[in-house]
């Protein structure tokens, strides 16, 4: 490979890494030396292409797709490029034939059928508007909008309902209120289109939705006098003799899967003698010494077949392949990064399954490693204090900053989650003080001030019989807690005064928002026990030894719908 090759290869992984990233600019910056370099790699302009057409840059990604074609007219991808474009372009007919073309180089590329099937609706639908926006607004879509989390929001607004109901009516009333932002929005939801986020290199066109075709009722046909001779299965076309590289490569496949490596690496070295083109002879190679892990070997062989692949302009599936047994490599060897470059060219090469799921999987990882590597005591004390001298001086939006940044170096600190918990009560956010103090408790359940925080916050809610219940739960952990006692008192006194100005009817519907009253109201047995205690008050002293009847018993009381004396 000449040293401009060489060169235009590493932009060319930069701009993939990129387009990974999204970072759709930067891809074409990337593509665009590469191409200066190498002008005449048809791979090149495809990933220029599929970068622009992510920014909209629809007429610059055609000619791109075209100048690939014109480099590679056997390369089935150049038609899919093309495609894509011609189709954000309106213009779906020549999208049709492109993806036709692409299909008769690669009659089971299923992005060019997609790509096709896409174009084929759409060009239905630009020759009867008002058929496909009846189709869009069906009644199947209509549900669909209503449980989309996007649009879902608009069926609460009644001008929007009633607009919705006269397009159902009139698909043609659509055209008055294109320049309504919610309806960019539902036709995006429905066409599969996401406004905030481009195509990916290997993404189709937007789904349409398609009707259901009516199947033509086949005529029976009259019962035959005479049995009919059966007919001879069509002969399946003979497969092209192999090549004595391929031989040699399957004999080496056979040795692999008995084992027995090194007649396997013998094999495969000799397909690559007789073909050095052969790239999957040196992938499989690289396969057999990961199992004898000799895995740096394995790193140079695969780089050995990307290198040769990258020269040959092998196809794109191929060079997935080795892209992927290379992470698959680097990640044995726990080098992350390196994997995650090495999956990202394969996706971009090849997205299917298996690619995403080796993304999705190394994603994780890096983000584990990358939390983990964060990760430090000493930092999340020097922020934890940091919090705490905000929170004396009343700035209590920069102390929250602070103890979230202390939980992000240390998550298992239960005290910060206490600190933020007070500052959240300070900012009248209960919800988040409750949440974080149900936390602290989880870390460290004999942490008194975790109960006082919780507590704290359902009291300034008015959820009195709940701050009780919190504060009980401290109380049997440090039963003479003066704080405890003291917020217990309190509350008790402010759910006396707030019962004594409820009616029994209020009493009711306020202790019927509490799920275990509920449960305790609607109990056979806690039925038949108040019973017997209104009928006759000396049978509660019986039913009181039981504990788990008594703590029934207490919050009925404490809810005021069961009064003593």
């Amino acid at each position: 490979m000449s040293e401009n090759a060489q060169k235009a290869t590493e932009f060319k992984n930069q701009g993939n890494a990129a387009f990974s990233g999204k970072d759709y600019n930067t891809a074409v910056k990337c593509f665009d030396q590469a191409i200066e370099l190498d002008p005449s790699n048809h791979i090149l302009y495809s990933n220029r292409s599929a970068s622009l057409l992510a920014l909209n840059k629809n007429e610059e990604a055609l000619q791109d797709a075209k100048k690939a074609i014109e480099l590679k007219p056997d390369w089935s991808k150049g038609y899919l490029r093309e495609s894509n474009a011609l189709y954000k372009l309106g213009r779906f007919e020549e999208a049709e034939k492109s993806a036709e073309s692409g299909l008769k180089i690669e009659p089971g590329n299923q992005q060019l059928a997609d790509a096709l099937e896409d174009a084929q609706y759409a060009t239905t639908g630009a020759k009867d508007p008002a058929a496909a926006m009846a189709n869009l607004f069906s009644a199947e879509n209509l549900t669909k909008l209503r449980f989309n989390p996007k649009t879902a929001p608009f069926f609460q607004q009644p001008d929007f309902v009633a607009i919705m109901d006269q397009i159902a009516k009139n698909p043609s009333l659509f055209s008055q209120h294109i320049a309504d932002q919610r309806f960019s929005v539902c036709l995006g939801v429905l066409l599969g289109i996401d406004i905030n986020q481009g195509p990916s290199p290997s993404s189709q066109p937007p789904q349409q939705q398609k009707p259901t075709p009516t199947p033509t009722p086949t005529p029976t046909p009259a019962p035959q006098q005479s049995t009919p001779k059966p007919t001879e299965a069509p002969k399946k076309p003979e497969a092209p003799p192999m090549t004595d590289s391929q031989k040699e490569r399957d004999l080496g496949n056979k040795a692999y899967v008995k084992k027995d490596f090194e007649e396997a690496i013998a094999h495969y070295d000799k397909a690559v003698e007789l073909d050095p083109t052969d790239v999957l002879a040196m992938n499989n190679k690289a396969a057999v010494l990961i199992e004898q892990q000799k895995l740096d070997e394995a790193i140079e062989t695969c780089k050995k077949a990307l290198e040769k692949a990258q020269e040959i302009r092998a196809d794109y599936k191929i060079k997935s392949k080795v892209y992927t047994r290379l992470g698959n490599i680097y990640l044995k060897k726990n080098q992350i990064d390196d994997a995650f470059k090495a999956y990202s060219s394969a996706v971009l090469e090849d997205k299917n399954p298996d690619t995403s799921a080796n993304m999705k999987k190394i994603e994780k990882l890096k983000k584990q490693r990358d939390d983990e590597a964060y990760l430090s005591v000493d930092q999340s004390i020097i922020e934890k204090n940091k919090g705490v001298e905000h929170f004396k001086k009343g700035e209590f939006p920069e102390a929250i900053k602070c103890f979230e940044e202390a939980i992000r170096r240390n998550p298992k600190d239960h005290t910060i989650y206490s600190n933020r918990s007070a500052t959240y009560s300070k900012l009248l956010e209960y919800k988040l003080a409750i949440k974080d103090a149900d936390k602290c408790i989880e870390l460290e359940p004999t942490f008194i001030k975790g109960y006082i925080r919780k507590g704290t916050a359902l009291f300034a809610m008015r959820e009195y019989q709940q701050a009780l219940e919190v504060y009980d739960q401290g109380l049997r952990i440090e039963a003479n807690n003066p704080e405890l006692l003291d917020l217990s008192r309190k509350t008790v006194a402010a759910l006396t005064k707030l019962q004594s100005t409820q009616t029994d009817e209020e009493r009711l519907q306020q202790a019927a928002k509490d799920p275990e009253i509920q449960n305790i109201l609607t109990d056979p047995i806690m039925n038949q026990i108040l019973k017997d205690m209104s009928e006759n008050p000396a049978a509660a002293q019986n039913h009181l030894k039981n504990p788990l009847i008594m703590a029934k018993f207490q919050k009925l009381v404490n809810a005021g719908i069961v009064k003593l004396g």
